[in-house]
């Protein structure tokens, strides 16, 4: 049987990117099929190393994001196509719109099939987006922007949720905290992401400064992309650069928040699960879609620091069976997903129907 040639493309390949996070998962199953030779295309990123752990060698080509690249647009064109046909690939798998928009642009002179898949829900540039074989929704909300806002047939949207990789090794809780100096009295809140406004990092930051005074116990611990000197961070907000291994805080944490103003299925959330965490987040996007206010999670009006402060003061409030019942639920649920395993044979299925059309 010939083997299937399937090339990835993704741009800033970093560690606080869901995306990425998705990728690596993915390709971490795919490489132990026989059938299949893998490539990854990217501008670079902090996490590289998460695909040349795997034998995957990166191809960097310099691309960027917007309009910004209409700068690289003609070279990107005769770069992937000479990339692809060197390796004579068969199947070009995108997770951005502009390298989607460059393989459909490509796709008919090299006989290849084209999947995206649409992690974000995304505005604009209708004519021109999602015109791929195959379009995989990460969510629902999702899957509504894409058929509703950018008219695209339902017949060739494929929604699955993201995969979760459920073989975590637990970590000891009160060691962990020991370790960062934290008594049992202290009660830790973790955001991690991009310290960006879509995030919702500084209406956070608003609140936690306005609710701490009043709970000296009270720590935020931020997981970020920014440099600490380019923070103005208060007493009890504790930043740490981001890394490939974060299994530390979200063990030494008591609850993960999310005040993001869009979203559409964030990793962070499922690890919050994973970890049987209290999940906290904003009421937008894949959030409200997986998260059930008081049962597996808490959820608050977006885009309002007032919201964030009343959203802690709840947690704060509620007693220890209250928390676990939370977090349980969230853990079942999560658990519920495809694990990687499940999600890489439907996507594997995906390639095949592409190829025998």
């Amino acid at each position: 049987m010939k083997k299937l040639n399937v090339l990835h493309i993704s741009p800033d390949f970093n560690y606080t990117c869901g995306v990425s996070k998705y990728i690596s998962l993915i390709f971490a199953e795919l490489i132990k099929y026989d059938n299949i030779n893998l490539f990854f295309i990217t501008n670079g990123g902090d996490s590289l190393q998460r695909i040349t752990s795997l034998g995957i060698e990166p191809h960097i080509i310099n691309f960027s994001k917007g309009i910004k690249n209409l700068k690289y647009f003609f070279r990107n064109i005769i770069e992937l196509k000479n990339f692809c046909k060197e390796k004579s690939i068969d199947i070009i798998h995108t997770h951005h719109r502009y390298p989607e928009l460059i393989s459909n642009l490509i796709k008919k002179d090299l006989n290849v099939k084209t999947v995206t898949t649409v992690h974000s829900i995304v505005h604009g540039y209708k004519c021109l987006s999602f015109k791929s074989d195959i379009v995989i929704a990460v969510s629902k909300t999702v899957k509504e922007n894409l058929t509703t806002n950018f008219g695209v047939n339902p017949s060739k949207v494929v929604q699955i949720y993201n995969p979760v990789a459920k073989n975590l090794v637990p970590l000891e809780k009160k060691e962990i905290r020991q370790k960062f100096g934290l008594n049992d009295n202290e009660v830790v809140i973790l955001f991690v992401g991009r310290f960006t406004k879509e995030k919702g990092a500084y209406l956070l930051l608003n609140a936690f400064n306005m609710i701490s005074d009043e709970n000296i116990n009270l720590k935020l611990f931020v997981i970020t992309d920014r440099e600490k000197s380019e923070l103005k961070l208060e007493n009890d907000v504790y930043f740490f650069p981001v890394s490939n291994n974060i299994e530390e805080y979200y063990t030494l944490s008591d609850a993960v928040i999310m005040p993001s103003l869009i979203e559409s299925f964030p990793y962070v959330m499922l690890e919050a699960g994973l970890y049987k965490k209290v999940f906290i987040g904003a009421e937008v996007g894949g959030i409200k879609e997986f998260i059930t206010d008081g049962l597996n999670g808490l959820l608050f009006k977006p885009n309002s620091e007032e919201e964030i402060v009343r959203i802690i003061k709840v947690f704060l409030s509620m007693n220890n069976t209250e928390k676990e019942k939370l977090s349980m639920n969230l853990h079942k649920k999560v658990t519920s997903l495809y694990d990687v395993e499940s999600y890489v044979e439907t996507l594997i299925n995906i390639y095949n129907s592409l190829i025998q059309k």
